[in-house]
C-alpha cells in the first residue's frame, strides 16, 4: 500500500469500506478527508482523518503537506433523483471538482482514480439525456482525460448500484433513505407503503440493473491501488460489473422474503429509453489489470447484510 494515500469523502459510504478493509488487512491508518455531510464519524478509527472539505484551501495545504502522490476520490453528492431538484447544488459540487483536480496537477500527486458512474450508460451506448449528477460525471470523466499526462495519470472507475453493509453490522450508509433503493425498499415495507415499480410493457420485462455489495467494490478500489503500475497509459476508463444483474422486483422480493412481510407495490410503465438493460460496452477490461473474484454474487446474501445495519441504525 502507498503510505501517501489520501481517500477524500473517506468516511462515507465507499470510502470507509475502503479505509477499514486497507487497515484489516496492512494495519495501516490511510489518510481521509472528509466535510462529514454524508459520512460517519465511527468510521474514524480507521483512518487518519481530517474533517475538511475538497474546496478548503486547508485541504490544499494538507495535501502539500503530507506530500500525498495517490488519490481516491470519492468526495462527491451521489443521488441522481436528488440533482433534478437541486440543480444548482449539484452544479457548485461539479465546479468545485474542477477546481480541486487543477489544483492537484501543480502537486506532487501522480495517480487519480475517480470514482464516476455506470447512470451515464443506456444499454451499451452514453445517455443523451442525463440526469445532472449522471451528466456533471461524464463531464469530469471527459475533463480528465484532458489533464491526464504522464505525471498525472488518472483511472476512472465507473461504479453500478451499490448496495450492502459490513456483515458484522459495523459500518453501512448514512443517510440513505433519500435515495438508494434496498433502504427506500425497506423502509416502505415496514411502514405499509407503497412501492413504485416501473416495467415495460412493450418487452414484458422489469429492466434490469448490475448491483454490487460495498466490500466487493472497496476492494476493487484497493486493487486498483496496489497496481497502479501495471497501467501504462496515462488514462482509463473501467466498467465495474460482474456481469449479473437483477430487477427492482427481484430486490424488493428478496428483501421482502428476509424481512418476513409482503409488501405493497404498484407497477407502472416506464420510458422506452429506461427500459434498456444497460450491458456496459463501453471502456477497458480491468480483468486485464487486476485480478479480483466478487464475493456477493448472491442478492440475497448482499440485502441480509443491508438488514443488519438497517436494524441497528433504524
Amino acid at each position: 500500500m502507498r503510505n501517501k494515500l489520501l481517500i477524500t469523502g473517506g468516511l462515507g459510504y465507499i470510502g470507509s469500506f475502503t479505509a477499514k478493509n486497507i487497515f484489516t488487512k496492512s494495519k495501516k491508518k490511510v489518510y481521509v478527508i472528509d466535510n462529514l455531510s454524508r459520512g460517519n464519524t465511527f468510521a474514524k478509527k480507521y483512518s487518519n482523518s481530517k474533517i475538511l472539505d475538497v474546496s478548503q484551501k486547508k485541504t490544499q495545504e494538507f495535501i502539500k503537506n503530507k506530500k500525498i502522490n495517490t488519490i481516491l476520490h470519492l468526495a462527491a453528492l451521489t443521488c441522481v433523483r436528488e440533482s433534478i431538484y437541486n440543480k444548482d447544488m449539484y452544479y457548485k459540487d461539479f465546479k468545485s471538482q474542477i477546481k480541486f483536480i487543477k489544483f492537484l496537477k501543480k502537486t506532487d500527486v501522480k495517480y487519480f482514480i475517480f470514482s464516476s458512474s455506470l447512470s451515464v450508460f443506456e444499454g451499451s451506448k452514453i445517455k443523451k439525456n442525463l440526469s445532472p449528477y449522471s451528466n456533471y460525471k461524464l463531464k469530469l470523466e471527459k475533463y480528465l482525460k484532458k489533464v491526464s499526462s504522464r505525471n498525472f495519470k488518472v483511472i476512472v472507475l465507473r461504479y453500478p448500484n451499490i448496495i450492502g453493509s459490513d456483515p458484522s453490522g459495523e459500518l453501512g450508509e448514512k443517510n440513505n433513505f433519500i435515495s438508494r433503493i434496498v433502504p427506500i425498499f425497506y423502509k416502505n415495507i415496514l411502514a405499509k407503503k407503497i412501492n413504485l415499480l416501473y416495467f415495460d410493457f412493450e418487452r414484458k420485462k422489469f429492466p434490469q440493473r448490475s448491483y454490487l455489495h460495498v466490500n466487493d467494490i472497496s476492494n476493487i478500489n484497493i486493487k486498483v491501488i496496489n497496481n497502479f503500475k501495471k497501467f501504462n497509459k496515462n488514462f482509463y476508463i473501467f466498467n465495474i460489473s460482474n456481469k449479473k444483474q437483477y430487477s427492482n422486483f427481484q430486490v424488493l422480493e428478496e428483501l421482502s422474503k428476509l424481512m418476513d412481510i409482503n409488501p405493497e407495490y404498484e407497477v407502472k410503465q416506464i420510458s422506452k429509453k429506461e427500459s434498456i438493460t444497460q450491458v456496459y460496452k463501453l471502456g477497458d477490461d480491468i480483468s486485464n489489470y487486476i485480478n479480483y473474484k466478487f464475493k456477493y454474487l448472491n442478492l440475497q446474501k448482499i440485502l441480509k447484510t443491508n438488514l443488519k445495519w438497517f436494524e441497528k441504525i433504524y
